[in-house]
């Protein structure tokens, strides 16, 4: 289920006809992080969960122009190790949430993600390309909203909505 995710999100961020998969495509990483029950197995799938939806989204860094092919996979490489470094951040601060409150922390989900997208697009490694919203810009009605909420109030609307839909499809199990 986390490789299927991965492989769903990083495919919205391609094209503008997949952005809708982003509605939905975070619902089997959600699904399997609420039945995780120690740090370590977070920190494995939320690391899988990052390298694969990573490695789908900048896969063409290494077959860029003009850059040797040895040079643009191994940076290409590097990218992805440091990209699935949020998703692991992101996973262990909801965890820690869950062990306090479980009833209220599939809500924190989203503040936590955009908290973490926000961040990681500053500094030397800001890398903001890979940021849920990105994946919206063929529907064109809803990214205007991003005028008033920015970037990020889209990709929180995206988790949510992921959240909404997880925390349906649990009660109705």
């Amino acid at each position: 289920m986390i490789i299927i995710s991965a492989f769903l999100t990083g495919l919205s961020q391609h094209n503008a006809l997949f952005g809708f998969l982003n509605w939905f495509s975070l619902v089997p990483l959600i699904f399997v992080l609420t039945k995780l029950t120690n740090y370590k197995q977070v920190l494995k799938n939320t690391f899988i969960w990052g390298f694969v939806y990573s490695f789908i989204s900048v896969f063409w860094i290494a077959f860029n122009n003009g850059v040797n092919i040895v040079v643009g996979f191994i940076s290409m490489i590097a990218t992805v190790f440091i990209l699935c470094s949020n998703t692991v951040i992101i996973g262990l601060i909801w965890f820690k949430i869950k062990t306090i409150s479980k009833e209220y922390s599939l809500f924190m989900l989203p503040f936590i993600w955009v908290s973490i997208e926000y961040i990681k697009s500053y500094g030397v490694l800001g890398f903001p390309w890979i940021n849920l919203a990105n994946s919206q810009t063929g529907f064109l009605y809803l990214i205007q909203n991003s005028e008033y909420v920015g970037i990020y109030g889209i990709s929180f609307w995206v988790v949510l909505i992921n959240c909404l839909l997880a925390q349906f499809l649990l009660k109705k199990s």
